[in-house]
């Protein structure tokens, strides 16, 4: 069958169109690789304050050729006597299928510094009363403190104060006590969160309290820095091309 000339046109048309579309899913279906995606991505935004926004508060996410991460915070430049912290998460990342990339915090698989803690046992004041001074760092500590004794819920106490006096016979055993301690954020009042919500600090500690019984628990790493670090755990980030990403409905431009 003979086809005639405008015939022709549609059909060379059609195969140029079809092999364009073919080229673009075969491109967007290919892994990106590690050493093309690795470098320095910006955050663009017209925020003027960009460095005081509850959820845009960063400058840069780097990805590295180690498959190491760091998610810098935008510096506030206008006033040193606030407290800043340099980034906000790090961790792992890594290409996945397609223009993917997934990213996990430090948190989730290594145990960070903020949780270290010193535990001193001294007998003093009164003998009927169980008495724990926690010490932090600095006076940043919007947390409440959670602590549970022999595993019995019932027999628990949630607090903001960082001293506490506590009946022995309401809520200890005669001897050795064991005793869980976590904290909790308290997020009363705040518009955006990222941090994380609960901190545990230990969970079996055995403490002859018939010898001891006032307890100073030290949080030395326990800091702003700390409290406000961002949990990541397998959060995709879309790859738009080798120059930009698209992560948190923004650009992040290299």
């Amino acid at each position: 069958m003979k086809l005639k000339q405008n015939e022709i046109r549609k059909l060379v048309l059609i195969l140029a169109v079809t092999a364009q579309l073919m080229g673009c899913i075969s491109t967007r279906g290919q892994k990106m690789k590690t050493e093309d995606l690795s470098g320095t991505y910006i955050l663009e935004t017209d925020l003027k304050y960009q460095a005081l926004s509850n959820d845009k508060n960063y400058s840069s996410l780097e990805l590295h050729k180690n498959g190491r991460y760091i998610l810098n915070k935008a510096a506030i430049t206008f006033t040193p006597v606030i407290e800043q912290c340099t980034y906000a998460s790090k961790g792992r990342w890594s290409v996945v299928a397609g223009n993917l990339i997934e990213i996990t915090s430090e948190d989730h698989y290594e145990k960070q510094q903020g949780f270290e803690y010193d535990l001193k046992n001294e007998n003093k004041l009164s003998q009927d009363s169980l008495y724990i001074q926690v010490v932090f760092p600095t006076d940043f500590h919007p947390v409440h403190l959670n602590f549970t004794f022999n595993h019995n819920n019932s027999k628990s106490i949630k607090t903001d104060k960082t001293y506490i006096v506590l009946s022995k016979s309401q809520y200890l055993r005669s001897a050795a006590n064991q005793v869980a301690f976590s904290l909790s954020a308290n997020f009363f009042g705040a518009p955006l969160s990222k941090s994380r919500t609960t901190f545990n600090i230990f969970f079996e500690e055995l403490i002859d309290t018939k010898v001891n019984n006032y307890l100073t628990i030290t949080l030395p790493n326990f800091d702003r820095c700390f409290f406000e670090f961002e949990p990541y755990n397998g959060e995709f980030i879309y790859v738009k091309n080798s120059n930009q990403l698209v992560w948190q409905g923004e650009i992040w431009q290299k």
